[in-house]
């Protein structure tokens, strides 16, 4: 019986049973079809009940559905939630931005908080899969935190406080306090401190897919800098620094495997570890135009370090025996080092300029040479701080300094010394308005002890390994590698297990960190032309986008359907377009949305027997005898995911 494999909300105006017992049985299934046509549910048929049975009724496919929705069943692109745009917003600040939007991947909900709309929904999880294999392969673990984590875990290791500026936090009814992770080291650190008690369980590697929060003060360029946005964070824990070597190594190559398979050219750079902790980091980074990053690059070897971390190799400089002594000399309303350079007649490396900055109760004087800026990040590291709050009125005066004049010499504060100061003569800062004084010797005049690496490094300095020029290239990083060793056991009480030897000792871990809003974006940013998107095939939304032209011709639609139909019943992911647009509309929002395969059926096609094959990447069409059309593409199909890395 017909009816009786249909739902009930789809026989209605269908013949009862018993007159369909005198009906012809390709008449009735004709009717069968124009009905279910009408209510888009006709690749069902297709599927399940096209198949005859001796007495004329139509009989199930083996294992063929019970009912028509199932899981990635016939997307028809008229109900695909989220339209195209022709034209990108005025605010979407990059190409990858613009066409994410334009193409209905993800939707901004307010600044920095975006949602994700079908199509991007696929694409994020085809690369959490891809994450997740390479992270099976070397065998980490998948397990889940929660997103709101306890304030008491935070305040252990004093993150709590370094993390205030940039986290968001709240309070139950009770009073409590959370903070919306901004990582798990510290939960993660909690868990194995339960969970491993001896050396016989080591090393562990777990990891997972979660949201994070940062509450970034300026949000930019789409998902490339989001204040809440999921990453994949793996944890590795190790009896001793050999074996975390080891496990940063594993993590190390399957990120390699990683962007290589999501389709990104991401290079390795030495990074500053921040507020993770540790010494040892590396970045990922895709080097393109639209990256907030700067990354210096050395041209004869392969050095590479974000500026963050750069260092350079100091020219060889004697320290000077003839130094006259200091002397004073008026420069009236003279304060910046441009009008210094006027002033004196001298380049801007002859001189120092002197920065007051706060560490908690410490007043903090960083000696630069004249021609160098600081490198905040390398500032932030030096203090112990997230954000570098400069001296105000009260710590001048509590310094003995004097804003537009202050200088090294008398005063009362700790003075750190950047290398690149030289042992020699500088013109600086007096600490008396309008006056500066020239022959400050360091070592002779101010204190020279505590020398650290505060400078920025520039294009055209020298590689701090050959000697050789250093470029600067723009980056967006995509992952991220630390090894911080025993900085959170060491804080946290009881994160310890029992070692071979009998003694308890800290756990010595590192923590791996993959964006997928990011990673999403940056394949854009990376995969596109003057038309659109042009997916790697690997994390494409879908395989195949079927175009009927026009949808309301019988014949187009129904071996429109029935190619769709016969595709998804060979595994295929198929976005079926049966909008009833334009070939022009269609065609620009297909070359748009960059789905690998573009298959064309339509009434001029089929007055050949032949249906469009055309890949996205590419620009010739291949006509397909409309009889082996679902063969042939399947066979296309199947070659790409065979080829795709």
């Amino acid at each position: 019986m017909v009816r009786a494999v249909l739902p009930a909300a789809l026989v209605r105006g269908l013949p009862e049973d018993r007159d369909a017992e005198r009906c012809d049985p390709e008449e009735l299934r004709e009717k069968l079809r124009r009905h279910l046509v009408e209510l888009h549910v006709a690749s069902w048929y297709d599927a399940t009940l096209r198949k005859p049975c001796h007495s004329g009724r139509a009989e199930r496919r083996a294992g063929g559905p019970a009912c028509p929705i199932r899981h990635n069943s016939q997307m028809r692109q008229s109900r695909l939630f989220g339209r195209t745009l022709r034209d990108a917003p005025a605010d979407a600040q990059t190409p990858g931005h613009q066409l994410m939007l334009r193409a209905a991947i993800a939707r901004p909900l307010a600044s920095g908080l975006y949602t994700w709309l079908p199509l991007g929904f696929r694409v994020a999880k085809k690369v959490e899969q891809i994450i997740r294999e390479e992270m099976d392969r070397i065998g980490c673990q998948e397990i889940e935190m929660p997103v709101l984590t306890p304030a008491e875990y935070w305040r252990e290791t004093g993150r709590w406080d370094l993390l205030e500026p940039i986290t968001f936090r709240t309070r139950d009814h009770n009073g409590r306090e959370f903070m919306l992770s901004y990582t798990h080291e510290e939960l993660v650190t909690h868990h194995a401190r339960n969970e491993i008690l001896s050396y016989r369980q080591l090393p562990v590697m777990v990891y997972h897919f979660q949201s994070k929060g940062r509450d970034e003060a300026r949000p930019r360029a789409g998902l490339l800098r989001a204040r809440e946005f999921v990453m994949k964070d793996a944890y590795s824990f190790d009896a001793d620094q050999a074996g975390l070597e080891r496990s940063y190594a594993l993590q190390y190559d399957a990120y390699t495997r990683i962007f290589r398979r999501l389709g990104l050219d991401a290079v390795s750079v030495e990074s500053d570890t921040g507020a993770m902790g540790g010494d040892v980091a590396h970045e990922f980074q895709v080097l393109i135009d639209a990256g907030e990053d700067s990354i210096l690059i050395c041209e004869s070897c392969d050095y590479r370090a974000n500026q963050e971390r750069a260092e350079r190799r100091l020219p060889d400089a004697p320290a000077a025996t003839d130094v006259p002594p200091a002397e004073e000399v008026a420069t009236p309303s003279v304060t910046s080092i441009e009008a210094l350079g006027t002033f004196f007649d001298a380049p801007a490396n002859a001189f120092l300029k002197t920065l007051l900055l706060r560490a908690g109760d410490e007043v903090v004087a960083v000696i630069l040479p004249g021609d160098r800026e600081a490198s905040h990040a390398k500032l932030r590291k030096l203090l112990g701080v997230m954000e570098l709050t400069f001296a105000g009125d009260a710590d001048f005066v509590r310094a003995g300094g004097v804003a537009g004049y202050v200088g090294p010499r008398g005063l009362h504060a700790r003075v750190v010394v950047d290398t690149s100061v030289e042992r020699r003569g500088y013109i600086a800062g007096a600490n008396k308005r309008d006056i500066h004084v020239k022959n400050i010797l360091p070592g002779r005049d101010f204190p020279d002890a505590e020398r650290v690496d505060v400078h920025d490094v520039v294009a055209g300095d020298a590689c701090p390994r050959d000697g050789g020029r250093l470029v600067l290239r723009r980056g967006v990083e995509v992952g991220n590698i630390f090894a911080f060793g025993t900085y959170y056991s060491a804080k946290m009480a009881g994160a310890t297990f029992l070692a071979e030897d009998g003694t308890r000792k800290p756990f010595v871990g590192g923590s791996y960190g993959i964006g997928i809003g990011r990673s999403v974006q940056t394949i854009i940013e990376t995969h596109h032309d003057d038309k659109g998107i042009v997916w790697p095939f690997q994390v494409a939304p879908y395989e195949v986008h079927v175009v009927a032209l026009p949808v309301n011709d019988e014949s187009v639609c129904r071996t429109a359907e029935t190619l769709v139909a016969a595709l998804e019943g060979n595994g295929i992911e198929v976005l079926y377009d049966d909008r009833e647009d334009s070939a022009g509309v269609k065609f620009a929002d297909a070359d748009l949305i960059g789905i690998p395969f573009r298959v064309t059926v339509s009434r001029r096609s089929l007055q050949n027997q032949a249906i469009e094959l055309k890949s996205r990447a590419g620009s010739e069409l291949e006509l397909v005898p409309s009889d082996i059309a679902a063969e042939r593409i399947t066979d296309v199909v199947r070659r790409a995911r065979s080829a795709a890395p």
